[in-house]
């Protein structure tokens, strides 16, 4: 199992039913954020295929930065037990998420 280190956590690269994750399925590595609505924040660099986690059962909010040091990227909105993906970043909050097809 794959473990990256973000702000301090170590969250892993498979999710359970009580982490809120989010995974790069662009082409391009790209800087994520997480954030539960019950839980910690965490952050990281993530080539594509990697995904980021934390606890937390009340869903959240995930983001998406073409850079650590960006100051525009996209957000999302994540339901209680839902992960997302980006498929496609673009700016100006103007991303493809998995959620999209649904």
């Amino acid at each position: 199992m794959i473990r990256l280190l973000a702000t301090g956590l170590a969250v892993l690269a498979n999710s359970a039913a009580a982490e809120l994750c989010v995974t790069n399925d662009d082409t391009e590595t790209r800087f994520f954020a997480t954030k539960s609505r019950d839980g910690p924040r965490a952050t990281a660099t993530l080539p594509p295929g990697a995904r980021l986690c934390v606890a937390g059962l009340a869903g959240g909010r995930v983001w998406a930065f073409e850079t650590p040091d960006a100051v525009e990227g996209c957000g999302r909105l994540v339901p209680p037990r839902r992960a997302e993906a980006l498929v496609h970043y673009a700016s100006f909050d103007n991303c493809r998420w998995a959620s999209h097809d649904d």
